[in-house]
């Protein structure tokens, strides 16, 4: 091919080995808080390390080329700490922890991951050597070992991203088209070696070096050839292969579930001990809140209850400032944004309004199957933040609908330590029918229509305590705490088969009273309530404190009251994790059967749209060698019997080269398919072209008479029926269907 030909090749394949060095960063990107930077940043790295790459390999051996490039992308690593900070304010160190330390803080961090060069550095390292190797290696000559390098990559950061977010099926698609480009490129390209002494400074050069060789004949061809593969790549990966792998019980395994967040939650003091304390003294300011509106306040999620008290779980995820879903679905609500200075607050834990989504102000660890915030180091007190969350909404039909939730899922909110008293099993036995919904409404009422607050009674939320509190369900009971009501409704839930759990958290406080937003929010604000999963709604909310309730879950019905949440509120739980995929029309599953059909009709019309252009391809060849063997000007019916000829040996397989001669094309005919009694054929057509080739101009049209042209294009016309006969059937059949004639040019 020519030069400008080899420099369109060699941009086109360092584009395609570029492209197929990003796929791994472009598929790790969404598990970021900026996928769009990400995405581009390590974009960038792979083209950096490419361009680099061959541009030292020009000059160095590989292993000089492949260090000098690692020095660069150490220099690059220090330019992420310079932008984007981590835990180590010193460069140098800063460098080194990220190198050291950068797959492990990945793997403790919640999704989506904070932008800081410790979480940077692995994927940016990988994206550049698997683009430097592949680089080196396609130059080399080994085109598809260089493929395997950003293959590794993109499988690597499959792993790393697990099961909770999308697969990554469009960097694999770019990967596999990218890959079909580098490999057709670099199949048609001569050795580095082959072609170094016509090398010069100036050149761009392909993959491997500037093809001088090529053939410009078969570019049309070849190029049809390679879209038509790209187009089967690009169905296969984006649409066939997903929709073959959607619904299968097969997920992938989550690398972060293997490994400790280095986040440990302290087993001190249990925030729903503080109750009793604050119960006592309940002004005793601890926070401030900036609110446009009153909102209640959740601080910390207690689950795990060892027959003394609840504690938190207890490993917490560092997160950046966009926090990861939760864990279970959650109903939709309306959104609260609020500014917190907390003043007096103990411990660690940071309240939040609602189901936290967004923090600044401070770094945090986020407990995953909870949503309960705390700081990363040191108490809360004193700390000012701002935090977005959603507070959910329930639907009363939503809820007495809900299902039981699966006890092997849940069977961390189902466990009840040995020597619970038996006045636990006697409530929850008087209530066990019913649908979930209703067990739970049922037990909240009982416990606030038969039993009082006593804010002297003594602290502890433990089984001796409800001992004193609990009396059969006949009887009237005594008095207790917030907390101790919040820890009989989860354990005489969990007695009921139902998943519970205690939540400590604050009401809205007080207008601080300059007329603003601020509320203050002191110790008798504190409360404590229960909350127990249902099937499709989530965790929902019961107050159980005597008293008109106030939060959703249950309403003002005894006993056997119908539970529901506030009126016109929000239906209930959102689509389920599973159902995020890549196949999603309106927020509904994915019906395969439709996805299939759709395939299989895309798949008819492809055929049926090739088998026209065939049908229509054969019209139209038939129609132009109507018009060339049976034109009336002879000068055009013997050129049309030449051309024709010519066509003919290129369909059998035998194209005619460029530098032949009359002579030598119609001695290759012959040599194709020799007359029946041997020797050579009496061509009149080749008579008849030497001959005019050698008339002057102005007596060719004399020299030429229609006799001639009439035997000669009678000539082509038999000798390429007879020629056709002797292909295969399937070439015999497609010898007036192939497009390609239509395309070839005359030379």
């Amino acid at each position: 091919m020519s030069r400008a030909a080899a420099r369109v090749a060699g941009t086109a394949g360092h584009a395609a080995l570029i492209a197929a060095s990003a796929a791994p960063g472009l598929a790790l990107a969404p598990a970021y808080v900026d996928p769009v930077l990400v995405g581009g940043l390590l974009a960038g790295w792979a083209a950096a390390a490419v361009l680099l790459t061959t541009a030292l390999r020009r000059t160095l051996g590989a292993p000089a080329t492949l260090l000098a490039g690692l020095v660069v992308a150490l220099s690059g690593v220090a330019v992420l700490a310079r932008f984007f900070p981590g835990p180590e304010r010193d460069l140098a160190r800063a460098v080194l922890d990220a190198v050291v330390n950068s797959g492990a803080r990945i793997l403790t961090t919640s999704l989506p991951t904070e932008m800081a060069v410790d979480t940077l550095a692995l994927p940016a390292l990988a994206v550049w050597l698997s683009g430097s190797a592949a680089a080196l290696a396609v130059r080399a000559g080994y085109p598809l070992a260089g493929m395997l390098c950003p293959l590794l990559a993109l499988a690597g950061a499959a792993v790393l991203n697990g099961p909770e977010l999308a697969p990554a099926y469009f960097p694999a698609a770019l990967f596999a088209l990218s890959a079909v480009v580098v490999l057709a490129v670099a199949a048609r390209t001569p050795s580095p070696e082959e072609l170094a002494a016509d090398v010069g400074p100036g050149t761009v050069v392909p993959i491997a070096a500037a093809d001088r060789a090529g053939r410009v004949g078969r570019a049309l061809p070849r190029a049809l050839s390679l879209g038509g593969v790209l187009a089967l790549v690009a169905a296969l990966t984006t649409y066939l292969g997903p929709l073959a792998l959607y619904g299968t019980p097969i997920r992938p395994a989550d690398p972060r579930a293997a490994v400790s967040p280095p986040e440990e939650e302290t087993q001190a003091v249990s925030p729903l001990s503080y109750l009793a304390g604050w119960t006592e003294e309940p002004g005793h300011r601890l926070m401030t809140v900036t609110s446009p509106e009153p909102t209640e306040l959740r601080w910390v999620t207690l689950s795990h209850f060892d027959g003394v008290t609840w504690q938190p779980e207890g490993r917490y995820r560092p997160s950046s400032e966009v926090l990861p879903d939760p864990e279970q679905e959650v109903p939709d609500g309306p959104e609260r944004a609020i500014e917190v200075e907390v003043e007096e607050l103990p411990g660690h834990w940071l309240p939040t309004a609602g189901i936290p989504e967004r923090i600044t102000g401070t770094p945090v660890a986020v407990q995953p199957a909870s949503a309960t915030l705390r700081t990363r180091q040191g108490d809360a007190a004193g700390l000012t933040y701002r935090v977005r969350g959603q507070v959910p909404e329930y639907d009363r039909e939503t809820l007495r609908a809900a299902e039981e939730a699966d006890r092997e899922a849940f069977a961390d909110y189902l466990a009840l330590p040995e020597g619970a008293p038996p006045e636990i099993h006697a409530i929850a036995d008087a209530f066990a029918d019913g649908t979930p919904y209703e067990r739970a409404n049922w037990l909240a009422a009982h416990l606030r229509a038969n039993y009082g607050v006593d804010p002297e009674a003594p602290g502890g939320h433990g089984y001796a305590n409800l001992e004193e509190l609990l009396v059969p369900p006949s009887e009237k009971g005594g008095g207790g705490t917030s907390g101790q009501f919040a820890s009989a409704f989860a354990l005489l839930a969990r007695a009921s088969g139902l998943p519970s759990r205690v939540v400590v958290g604050f009401g809205p406080g007080t207008p601080a009273g300059d007329g603003g937003d601020e509320r203050i929010i002191r110790s008798g604000d504190a409360l404590a309530w229960g909350e127990v999963y249902l099937e499709g709604v989530g965790w929902a909310p019961f107050d159980v404190l005597p008293g008109d309730p106030k939060r959703n879950g249950v309403d003002q019905g005894g006993e056997g009251g119908e539970g529901g949440g506030t009126a016109g509120q929000a239906a209930g739980g959102t689509e389920s994790e599973e159902d995020r995929g890549f196949f999603r029309v309106g927020g509904a599953p994915l019906d395969v059967g439709y996805a299939w059909s759709m395939a299989g009709r895309t798949s008819a019309g492809v055929v049926a749209a090739l088998v026209l252009a065939a049908l229509l391809s054969g019209a139209v060849r038939g129609a132009r060698r109507g018009l060339r063997l049976g034109a009336r000007d002879p000068r055009r019916r013997l050129a049309g019997a030449w051309w024709e000829l010519r066509d003919g040996l290129r369909l059998a397989g035998a194209p005619p080269r460029p530098s032949d001669t009359v002579t030598d094309v119609l001695d290759r005919s012959d040599h194709l398919l020799p007359p029946e009694g041997g020797g050579r054929r009496d061509w009149t057509l080749g008579r008849t072209l030497n001959a005019m080739a050698f008339v002057p101009a102005e007596e060719r049209a004399a020299g030429l008479d229609a006799d001639s042209a009439e035997r000669a294009a009678e000539e082509v016309r038999a000798y390429t029926a007879a020629l056709r006969r002797r292909l295969p059937r399937v070439r015999r059949v497609l010898w007036w269907l192939d497009p390609r004639p239509l395309f070839w040019r005359r030379r």
